[in-house]
């Protein structure tokens, strides 16, 4: 199978309806559009030599012209491998050799890379984008081949270097089933988009164009903008990251999201303070979802089931999750677990998993235990089945033999007045092992360092309390927009 008979099925149903809008200059594409952009471009990338198993790289912006230009490649039969716009040189260097990347489809104001002089695209949506060859006979291992394989996409390298995950078009297309058996998208839906097309075209794009739902592209992901553009366009769905919702909360009041039937929160664990105060604010939950790469969504929680709003929800149909001991057993899952020492490593298994990594090489089947990927976090099942998703386990910190979760210590940082985000990590400490650090970056209010102290070692443990705070700008950052550890 190939990912674009999805969209080709929803052009065929839904041809005259909105599929895109850039909510900024209105602009919008039809399905019938949206198909034949994609059909153009995959003529063109065919007629240039592209075909089945090369490696093509795409790098473009959030803009209305990314869908048709993937679609377009995954049409040409070629494995795509995202570039964001927001790599530095170096970055993008390292994937180009890491998956030994045959070519490039580029917006037209990207750098040349180095190959072969590039063919232009003329006309339609993708006008000016351009096509080169970087090393057209590079051969990948030769089970890549045989996997039928519709991108290759990198982990988010928060504690490590990025891996690159080859995805197949059947467990994209597993992925995108499972998640809509829970999230139910239908062609009246209107989806709010805010998140960067590199990171989240593989499932979210795929579901949302195989549902023939609006997708209302919205380029401003400032918090106001994005308060006004849901007030003002009524989307049902909006899926983005913590931090958005963490700064919406933060505007205050604000008249009731009455339009939106689902929110979705996904990347990262998503503090209960924000969910409690943006409900607060505008009069719906905030549901989470456990995304990994290597997985898909298999775990979601709409915030309307009754389940606690801490959790990341059941598993959803076509997956299965446990949390294993040190020793590989099942914990049972009867029980909630807060202290690292009492928490097992999450293990998923099902049809979404992925086929391999590429760099270096490994089938999914050298990697998994009896089909179960064990993903590095750290989490338990309470009485109900739902996931409680605590932290990395390359990321607890160790303190006098004791132990926790940075993430604990930024939830109450976060919370006092005049912080806008914090980052806490460690250092080495030579009676002590190590001990936490914190960096805060102040909102226009400013932050009181020494108040800011004061209410962390009375809300938490005195080994979780930084020895030192520190002012800054900014905190580091994966180009996905993970905090780096």
């Amino acid at each position: 199978m190939n990912l674009v008979e999805l969209l080709y099925g929803s052009a065929e149903r839904h041809s005259p309806r909105r599929a895109m809008t850039d909510v900024r200059s209105g602009r919008s594409l039809s399905y019938g559009q949206l198909a034949r952009e994609a059909q153009r471009i995959g003529a063109f990338l065919k007629t240039h030599g592209v075909g089945p198993g090369q490696r093509i790289g795409l790098l473009a912006p959030n803009d209305l012209a990314y869908v048709p230009a993937a679609f377009g490649l995954l049409d040409s039969g070629a494995c795509l491998v995202p570039l964001a716009s927001n790599l530095t040189p170096t970055e993008t260097a390292e994937i180009v050799r890491d998956v030994q990347l045959n070519g490039c489809l580029a917006w037209p104001k990207a750098g040349a890379l180095e190959g072969t002089p590039a063919a232009v695209v003329q006309g339609g949506e993708c006008d000016g984008f351009t096509f080169q060859w970087l090393d057209r006979d590079a051969e990948a291992p030769a089970e890549f081949y045989s996997l039928n394989p519709a991108f290759i996409r990198f982990t988010s390298g928060t504690t490590a270097r990025s891996k690159g995950v080859v995805l197949s078009h059947e467990a994209t297309a597993a992925r995108v089933e499972a998640a809509d058996q829970v999230l139910a998208f239908s062609e009246e839906d209107r989806i709010l988009w805010v998140l960067p097309l590199a990171y989240h075209f593989a499932v979210t794009i795929v579901a949302y164009v195989r549902a023939g739902t609006h997708i209302l592209m919205c380029p401003d992901t400032l918090p106001r903008a994005m308060v006004d553009a849901v007030h003002r366009l009524k989307p049902s769905v909006l899926y983005a990251a913590p931090l958005h919702f963490e700064r919406m909360a933060n505007l205050g009041p604000s008249p009731p999201f009455t339009s939106i039937r689902v929110t979705l929160s996904t990347a990262a664990p998503i503090s209960p303070a924000v969910m409690d105060r943006f409900q607060s604010v505008y009069g719906v939950p905030v549901g989470q979802a456990y995304g990994i790469i290597e997985a898909g969504l298999p775990c979601i929680n709409l915030g309307t089931e009754g389940l606690p709003s801490t959790s990341v929800g059941r598993p959803v149909p076509g997956y299965e999750v446990a949390v294993l001991s040190d020793d590989g057993k099942r914990l049972p899952s009867d029980r909630r677990a807060d202290a690292p020492e009492d928490l097992g490593e999450i293990a998923v298994r099902g049809d979404g998993l992925f086929s391999a990594y590429y760099s270096p090489w490994q089938l999914r089947e050298q990697i998994t235990r009896d089909g179960w990927f064990l993903t590095g976090d750290l989490g338990s099942l309470d009485q109900a089945g739902a996931l409680h998703l605590k932290g990395r386990k390359k990321t607890v910190m160790f303190v006098a033999g004791l132990k926790f979760f940075p993430e604990e210590v930024e939830d109450c940082i976060n919370q006092f007045r005049g912080v806008k985000e914090s980052r806490v990590f460690s250092r080495p400490h030579a009676r002590l092992g190590e001990v936490p650090c914190a960096e805060v970056v102040p909102d226009s209010r400013g932050c009181d360092l020494d108040a800011l102290k004061t209410h962390c070692a009375r809300l938490l443990s005195s080994y979780k309390v930084p020895l030192e705070f520190t002012v800054v700008d900014a905190v580091p950052r994966t180009p996905s927009g993970k905090i780096r550890r």
